[in-house]
């Protein structure tokens, strides 16, 4: 029961971090659509991470769930943002390729 708990926790976690990562491309791409402080993105950001602060909670009683949501949470950022940077960098470069071979044939 405790293990089903924390795993619902981490996946409600993913769905937070999810969304709020949506939220952010939302109000950067299309800053005029979409930029009002209560749009779907930011409410399910903010349900999913309070579902699983409760789920933690229940799992583990207070003071040790607050402390493994904080740590689910902190895992699943970081992780959303590696990989962010990481496709940043590949963008970057397949940018600078295409670049280069435009650069070649005008030479």
């Amino acid at each position: 029961m405790i293990i089903s708990l924390i795993i619902g926790g981490l996946i409600f976690c993913g769905v937070s971090v999810f969304c709020f990562y949506k939220a952010n491309y939302c109000a950067c791409t299309r800053a005029g659509q979409c930029d009002n402080p209560v749009n779907h993105y930011w409410l399910g950001a903010m349900f999913s991470a309070l579902i699983s602060l409760a789920l933690c909670c229940l799992a583990l009683h207070v003071e040790w769930g607050t402390l493994l949501w904080l740590i689910l949470m902190g895992s699943c950022f970081l992780g959303a943002f590696i990989s962010s940077k990481q496709y940043q960098y590949k963008q970057c470069k397949k940018t600078t390729q295409a670049s280069a071979l435009l650069t070649n044939e005008i030479s």
